[in-house]
C-alpha cells in the first residue's frame, strides 16, 4: 500500500506539477505563501517609490556632469574656430598668394544699360564724283574700298567733241564705297562715277528693351564693342530714339554716331553697346576683382589688426573693372583688391572642417 502511494505521488509530480498548479502540504502553508506573496508586492511598490528620488538625483548628477563636460568641449571647439573670426595669414603667405590691399576711395557713379545691334550699312556723309560735262572715261585711279584724300585725282576723262583731257578729283577725304563706271564708258554731268564716304564716324543701330527706355536720353554717351575687338571700346553719342515700341520684341530702336577714326569698324558689323549715365554725386568704388560671393552673399575682405575679415556689401553697379558700393564699406577702409579668392577658399575650407567636426 505504501509502495502504491509512493508511485502515485511520483506520477502526480511528473504530470501535474509542469502545468503550473501550486502544491501545498496544507492549507496553512498555502495561506502563508499567499501572505508572503502579498507582502512582496507591497514591498516592491514601496521599494520603487523610495528608489525614484535616488534615480532622479543620479540622472541630475549625470546631466550636470555632462553639461560641464559639454561646455568644456564646446569651449575648446570655439577656441579652435576661425571661420567666425579673422583669417590670419603671414606676410610670406600673402606674398606667395599675390594678395594685395588698397584703400577704398570714391568716384563718380555711373550706371549702364547693355544693348546689342549693328553698324549701319548707310553712312552719315557720302559724296559722289561727276564729270563736268559729257565725256569718256580714259583712266580709273580709285579702287573700290580704297582710301582717297580730298582733291586727289580719282579718274581721267576725255571731253566729248573737243577731245580735251580732264582730271576729276575727290570732293572729300574718305573711302570709295561705290563704283559706277568702268574705263571706256560714256558719262555726263548727271552720271555718278564714284561714291566716296567719310567713315571716320559711323551710325550704329541698337535695340533697347522697353523697361530700360527711361534710362536712355538723346546726347547720352555709349561705348561700342565690336565682336572682332571685344576688349576695345569705341565712343559714341545717341542721336535718335524711336517714338515707337516694336510690338513683337518690346524694344525701341535707337541710333548712335560712333567714332571710327582708326577705320576698324566696318559697315554692317555686329556690336554690343553700354549706355552710360553719370549721377551728380559720387560713390565708393572698388576693383571688381575684390568682389566675391560666399553663401549667396556679396563680400569683400577687409584688413584689420587681427587679420582679414569678410565684409558683406551691396553693389549698386558693376563693370568689368569697377564696382560701385552702396552699403557695407567706409571711405579709407583697407580691403583686398587682388587674391581675394584665396581668402574665400580658406574661409570655406575652415567652415567645412568645422561642420565635419560637429
Amino acid at each position: 500500500m505504501n509502495n502504491f502511494r509512493v508511485i502515485l505521488s511520483v506520477i502526480f509530480s511528473l504530470v501535474v506539477m509542469p502545468l503550473g498548479m501550486p502544491v501545498f502540504a496544507a492549507d496553512g502553508h498555502k495561506h502563508k505563501e499567499d501572505s508572503h506573496k502579498g507582502h512582496d508586492h507591497s514591498a516592491k511598490q514601496v521599494h520603487v517609490n523610495k528608489e525614484e528620488p535616488k534615480h532622479d538625483q543620479h540622472e541630475h548628477d549625470e546631466e550636470e556632469h555632462g553639461d560641464e563636460h559639454g561646455d568644456e568641449e564646446h569651449g575648446d571647439e570655439h577656441d579652435g574656430e576661425h571661420d567666425d573670426g579673422p583669417i590670419e595669414l603671414s606676410e610670406e603667405s600673402q606674398e606667395l598668394g599675390g594678395i594685395q590691399t588698397a584703400i577704398v576711395g570714391s568716384s563718380a557713379f555711373s550706371s549702364k544699360v547693355s544693348v546689342s545691334g549693328r553698324i549701319a550699312q548707310d553712312v552719315e556723309e557720302v559724296k559722289y564724283v561727276f564729270a563736268p560735262e559729257s565725256a569718256t572715261i580714259q583712266e580709273c585711279r580709285a579702287a573700290l574700298g580704297g582710301q582717297v584724300q580730298k582733291d586727289e585725282v580719282v579718274c581721267v576723262v576725255t571731253l566729248t567733241g573737243s577731245h580735251e583731257t580732264l582730271e576729276i578729283k575727290s570732293p572729300i577725304s574718305g573711302t570709295v564705297i561705290s563704283e559706277f563706271i568702268k574705263k571706256g564708258e560714256h558719262v555726263d554731268e548727271t552720271t555718278a562715277i564714284y561714291g566716296i564716304a567719310d567713315l571716320s564716324k559711323l551710325w550704329a543701330n541698337f535695340d533697347v528693351y522697353e523697361k530700360d527706355t527711361a534710362s536712355v536720353k538723346l546726347g547720352q554717351r555709349i561705348l561700342v564693342y565690336p565682336l572682332s575687338y571685344p576688349d576695345q571700346a569705341f565712343e559714341g553719342e545717341i542721336v535718335f530714339i524711336s517714338p515707337r515700341v516694336d510690338e513683337s520684341t518690346y524694344t525701341v530702336k535707337i541710333r548712335a554716331i560712333v567714332d571710327n577714326a582708326d577705320g576698324l569698324l566696318k559697315l554692317g558689323m555686329s556690336v554690343r553697346g553700354e549706355i552710360l549715365s553719370a549721377s551728380d554725386g559720387s560713390m565708393l568704388s572698388v576693383p571688381s576683382e575684390a568682389i566675391q560671393t560666399v553663401e549667396n552673399k556679396t563680400v569683400v575682405f577687409k584688413k584689420t589688426a587681427k587679420g582679414f575679415e569678410p565684409q558683406e556689401v551691396k553693389v549698386q553697379s558693376q563693370t568689368k573693372e569697377t564696382a560701385m558700393i552702396a552699403q557695407g564699406l567706409n571711405k579709407d577702409d583697407q580691403i583686398v583688391v587682388k587674391g581675394s579668392f584665396i581668402l574665400k577658399s580658406k574661409m570655406l575650407e575652415s567652415e567645412m572642417s568645422h561642420d565635419h567636426a560637429h
